[in-house]
């Protein structure tokens, strides 16, 4: 029998050659590239031969994220197969690293490598098509140095008169003679109200007891749409599986409301008034914004993952088991702030405020899982080799995502016993620890994290001036809930005295 004559089959002989030539030319290059940087082989994760494409691992990862134990799942694989591995799911090439040096290579010096609008963009496209999560590359900067402009100058921005009068209404939420009372549910709302109240110059008022119908659907609608945005991030391309008319809903209004904002900010044109004070609206108006822009960027800093609200109710879990730290905090704030409100500089002149506030983020990092696409052929530089010592090559589309969850409880970062609650152990680290990423860090570090430790810190304050007693009315221990913040599903049960 000869070879298969006439022109479709020539055609199709001809392309399987070419495809050939292609894929050989290609892992040449490959190779060239590992040669050229000295790269080891990277672990792989073991799966089951029937699961090629990696479907059981997703079903897998979307069981543990029901059961509330995605955290502890991923932490365990990285004791099993070490601070760098990688899987194959879904025809997805996906490395997954704790490793702080990789974790800076993400984000600080290979940052240029890596793009976040793959991923983030068809989750956030609905909500901001043209907000901050959405691109990168020219339009991201554009965007970043649009917000740290209006972000550089804390002092400006941090509403200290907004503060008290959230402070007060919070304080209505809670329960007389240290009686229980969720205290992350009044922190959620809390930090909604705060970041309303900076971002439009209007609380949305969700502490409030009758709040007003139209801001109490905003601040509903929020939730759903963080809710989802984080759920089909676990789901990766099995999201497109499920109905969104919720979502698609709440994105409408929650445009509309905003845009509405946006609308009467630019028909008031530049305002010489300052008797209302600054707030992120007003501010990028100012620059000339028109109010797309204006409802873009406003709802992206309503969306930013909440450390306020994350880092709140994980410093009161974790306050509530350990009296001899609420002792010390409170003493220490009465001695250098007094009973009066706190000002800017006072609450930054408290290190072991700024202690307590660090070590509940490392517990309870804000956003735990976070994941980058390569734009090209890169390295990592660590993970290979039998002892992870060599780079890693990562080709172009590359899936990596890195834990802080995981590298927040490195022993060789934080130093012995990195599961005990000890805000002392800050007294040694300084604030650039290796793989302590609460707001991120390079180029895409959060513009708004010294405004967030400002807020913390004076909430935590005025409650230390408050209360001398946080009780512990926990059923048991702290259980992972993963929405846009990182939550106690628990919920923080604690009486205030």
């Amino acid at each position: 029998m000869g070879l298969p004559t006439g022109p479709l089959p020539l055609a199709v002989l001809g392309f399987l050659v070419l495809m050939w030539l292609f894929k050989l030319r290609r892992a040449h290059s490959l190779y060239a590239l590992e040669q050229q940087y000295g790269c080891g082989n990277v672990v792989k994760e073991k799966v089951s031969r029937l699961d090629f494409l990696g479907v059981l691992k997703v079903l897998e990862f979307a069981h543990h994220f029901r059961h509330k134990t995605a955290l502890e799942y991923t932490d365990t694989l990285f004791k099993k197969y070490g601070n760098t591995y990688m899987s194959q799911i879904l025809g997805y090439r996906i490395h997954f690293t704790c490793d702080p040096a990789n974790i800076k290579h993400i984000l600080s010096t290979g940052f240029a490598d890596y793009d976040s609008s793959k991923l983030r963009g068809p989750l956030f496209n609905p909500i901001t098509p043209h907000g901050i999560f959405t691109v990168d590359g020219l339009d991201w900067r554009v965007m970043r140095d649009q917000l740290r402009t209006q972000l550089s100058n804390n002092r400006r921005i941090c509403d200290f008169v907004m503060f008290e009068q959230q402070f007060q209404t919070f304080l209505q939420r809670v329960p007389p003679d240290g009686q229980r009372f969720d205290i992350q549910g009044c922190f959620i709302s809390l930090a909604i109200d705060i970041q309303s109240g900076f971002a439009l110059g209007d609380s949305v008022g969700s502490l409030h007891p009758s709040p007003a119908p139209a801001k109490k659907h905003f601040a509903e609608d929020l939730h759903v749409i963080k809710e989802t945005i984080v759920r089909d991030g676990f789901r990766g391309p099995l999201r497109h599986l499920s109905r969104k008319l919720e979502f698609r809903r709440s994105c409408t209004r929650a445009r509309r409301f905003v845009m509405d904002y946006a609308e009467r900010e630019v028909a008031k044109g530049i305002s010489q008034d300052n008797a209302e004070g600054y707030y992120f609206m007003k501010g990028l108006n100012e620059k000339g914004a028109d109010a797309a822009q204006l409802a873009n960027q406003t709802l992206s800093i309503l969306l930013a993952n909440d450390s306020i609200a994350t880092t709140l109710s994980g410093t009161f879990f974790l306050l509530s088991q350990h009296k001899r730290v609420v002792s010390k905090l409170r003493q220490i704030v009465l001695e250098e702030i007094g009973p009066n409100p706190p000002t800017y500089d006072q609450l930054t002149k408290i290190p072991y405020l700024t202690y307590v506030i660090h070590e509940s983020m490392r517990f309870f990092p804000a956003a735990p899982l976070n994941a980058r696409t390569a734009n090209k052929h890169t390295v990592l530089p660590f993970g290979g080799g039998l002892d992870g010592s060599k780079p890693i090559l990562i080709r172009k589309d590359d899936i990596l995502v890195f834990s802080s969850w995981s590298s927040h409880r490195s022993e060789a970062s934080f130093g012995s016993n990195p599961e005990e609650f000890r805000p002392e152990r800050w007294e040694n680290l300084g604030a650039d620890v290796a793989g302590f990423i609460p707001f991120n860090k390079g180029p895409r570090i959060c513009p708004g994290q010294r405004y967030a430790m400002i807020a913390i810190s004076y909430m935590v304050a005025r409650l230390m001036q408050t209360f001398s007693n946080v009780t512990d009315y926990n059923p048991g221990p702290w259980v992972e809930r993963i929405s846009m913040t990182l939550e106690n599903d628990n919920g923080v049960l604690v009486g205030l005295s």
